[in-house]
């Protein structure tokens, strides 16, 4: 259909664009490293889209100036279908189809593995007729696969298409965690299942200051989420963020509450500046730290219940206290609540966050439950088998499939 694509899977890998923790994209030279089952292999990432940094600059932005113009903002209130219905039909997308196209066409892949907000990837597939695999994320929890709109009804036209009757998700999604532990509040098509990687980079290690902290009372690890970074980032460049979206305020809280607690304290703030904000000797403020090797030790996870946290607090077996801010995190915590996992705290004093710290570290039966979580989390295949698997579907699953 479309010439003599490349075989599957090729060590080439072009991505979407540059990752939140602030490092440069890797070039054509560069060679994966570690325990990656393409180690050595050559590769590219073409940045075609924005950093997440302009996208947070927009959003946020507008938000504040619609706030000050007598506007409410409710992160809660909006229905995250409908929201990523306008958000794929905006025109603003076009120009992004029209460049990751030109880089599929030249690379002719056998399969787009997108992420789960991305609507370019989506629509190249469709253009190629290739089969399209979504990652699974914190904005897709909530979304409704029913209510769904095609991308194509809004952009089809451009590439001679109306809608492709797979829609964004129709031939599934690739999550890390079980089935008896899953977070969607919605049936989905098909699911590719791993276990959550420990995602450290190459050299990587507990610092040595957290491995000597005292371990004759309970490690607590507090992290506020990836989006704080950002915030900070925005903070510094003059961004007004709206009043719903106050990061110094949670930090404020958390040390309060840890202060209080009989343990020793982990706190990442992703470089927001706390340093006037009191705290005891035994809370611990950094800027950044390898999380998943800080969970390894760690007797409990106070969170705002990201997806990202939650699956490495999984794959670790550290049971959480639930602290969400909006969007997924609140449907998030009550998931957590009803496995057993850890208690919620939405929008609680810090005497209250201290008893529920208190509560989970004490009650033996959370952390049974998180080892529980833990066993068959690691009881799902490598996400090194990924590749394998990915290529069987795509042998058995046609586009007009």
């Amino acid at each position: 259909m479309h010439g003599q694509r490349h075989p599957f899977p090729r060590p080439e890998v072009h991505s979407a664009g540059q990752g939140d923790d602030g490092r440069r994209p890797r070039g054509a030279d560069d060679h994966l490293e570690g325990d990656s089952p393409l180690r050595g292999e050559r590769f590219a990432i073409d940045p075609a889209m924005p950093d997440a940094h302009h996208w947070m600059w927009m959003l946020h932005g507008a938000a504040a100036a619609a706030e000050a113009a007598g506007e409410q903002v409710h992160r809660t209130a909006l229905d995250p279908t409908d929201l990523l219905n306008k958000v794929f039909a905006a025109r603003g997308w076009r120009e992004l189809f029209v460049r990751v196209l030109e880089i599929a066409r030249a690379y002719r892949p056998n399969l787009v593995l997108r992420d789960d907000l991305d609507c370019s990837g989506y629509v190249t597939a469709e253009v190629l007729e290739i089969p399209h695999v979504a990652m699974s994320g914190g904005p897709t929890i909530l979304l409704d696969p029913q209510r769904l709109a095609d991308p194509l009804a809004a952009h089809g036209t451009k590439f001679g298409l109306s809608t492709s009757g797979h829609g964004l998700y129709g031939y599934g999604r690739v999550d890390y965690v079980p089935t008896e532990y899953d977070f969607m509040k919605h049936e989905w098509p098909q699911v590719f299942r791993f276990r959550q990687p420990v995602l450290t980079r190459p050299g990587e290690r507990l610092p040595s200051w957290i491995a000597d902290l005292p371990a004759d009372r309970p490690l607590v690890f507090a992290a506020m989420g990836t989006g704080v970074p950002m915030y900070a980032a925005l903070q510094r460049d003059g961004v007004q963020l709206p009043s719903t979206i106050d990061p110094r305020a949670r930090f404020r809280l958390v040390l309060d509450a840890l202060s209080q607690l009989d343990c020793v304290a982990v706190v990442v703030t992703g470089g927001m500046d706390v340093s006037d904000l009191p705290r005891a000797d035994h809370v611990h403020v950094t800027d950044a730290v390898p999380q998943p090797l800080v969970l390894e030790i760690a007797d409990l996870f106070l969170t705002h219940d990201g997806y990202n946290g939650i699956r490495e607090a999984l794959r670790s077996g550290v049971p959480m206290v639930a602290y969400p801010e909006g969007y997924d995190q609140v449907h998030n915590s009550a998931r957590i609540a009803e496995l057993g996992l850890g208690v919620t705290v939405d929008n609680s004093p810090a005497d209250a966050v201290v008893e529920a710290c208190d509560k989970v570290l004490a009650d033996q039966s959370f952390r049974t439950r998180a080892r529980t979580a833990r066993q068959h989390v690691l009881a799902l295949p490598d996400v090194h088998s990924a590749p394998a698997m990915l290529e069987q579907f795509v042998q058995t699953n046609s586009y007009r499939s």
